[in-house]
């Protein structure tokens, strides 16, 4: 079923710490809107897809996104087509009650999974960094989210390449027990150890002469590596401060990033 994606507004400042033993707030951003207390339900949309309103008559076709919105891989791909202003039916799965393993769902994507973008043509593209790959390659995306100079793109394609094979496999091993999403805690401290090199490689590589790995500006490698570190603001993991501010400074220039990471946030607020 379509879910009305709620309209996020700016929270208070990161800073505020959660419970003591946690860092602080995720960054929210903070570019429109009327301040609310962490974690309030924004007011609901009046829009089932991104650039309509509901009870105008319909359009050409739109593409849609299959997403559970405590994925972050799920959340990436949603909040480039929010940036790159791209019309879009949001389909929000829920995972938990086996809705990725239907027959109607398995007959589109065979591995059961989210994020599933189906393009308006009918093609069907899984796998959260490709699909934005493709989104950016076959739709009009701003040029900083995906640069044509081919040492820039070459840098962004190794940095989502590494997040998907080295720090994504470490973070998950120290964040999804604390989430609830995984039993396994053997693989915890492991886990830290190896995160601490992996974000000395974030920081002192791909974010040591520009703000952002791209460049100046955001890009979807950014999207790709940022979205999945909110979930260590969970854990007992004393997250660097210089990733932290890179967190914030994403966050203040991407408009619909308190949107997008709204649910994954009341969601981690909620935990006991």
């Amino acid at each position: 079923m379509i879910h009305s994606a709620p309209y996020g507004v700016p929270q208070q400042p990161l800073g505020a710490r959660m419970d003591g033993r946690y860092d602080n707030y995720p960054p929210m951003s903070g570019n429109y809107g009327v301040p609310m207390r962490p974690y309030d339900e924004p007011p609901a949309s009046l829009y089932d897809d991104y650039g309509d309103a509901a009870l105008a008559p319909p359009g050409p076709p739109k593409p849609t996104l299959y997403v559970y919105k405590l994925s972050a891989n799920c959340l990436a791909p949603w909040l480039l087509l929010m940036e790159a202003k791209i019309p879009f039916v949001l389909i929000e799965v829920d995972i938990t009650r086996g809705e990725s393993h239907t027959p109607e769902f398995l007959s589109m994507n065979p591995m059961g999974k989210v994020p599933t973008f189906v393009d308006t043509d009918g093609t069907v593209i899984w796998e959260s960094n490709t699909i934005m790959r493709f989104i950016c390659e076959k739709h009009r995306v701003p040029e900083h989210l995906y640069p044509h100079d081919v040492n820039l793109r070459a840098r962004i394609e190794m940095a989502m390449d590494w997040r998907q094979t080295v720090l994504y496999p470490n973070l998950t091993n120290v964040a999804f027990p604390f989430l609830g999403f995984s039993k396994d805690r053997s693989r915890i401290a492991e886990g830290k150890q190896s995160l601490d090199k992996d974000l000395k490689v974030l920081t002192d590589f791909y974010l040591r002469e520009t703000p952002f790995i791209g460049g100046a500006r955001p890009c979807i490698a950014d999207y790709s590596i940022a979205l999945p570190l909110l979930y260590l603001y969970r854990t007992d993991y004393r997250t660097p401060v210089k990733v932290r501010e890179y967190l914030e400074n994403l966050a203040s220039q991407t408009p619909d990033w308190n949107e997008v990471t709204d649910a994954l946030k009341n969601f981690m607020a909620n935990l006991r």
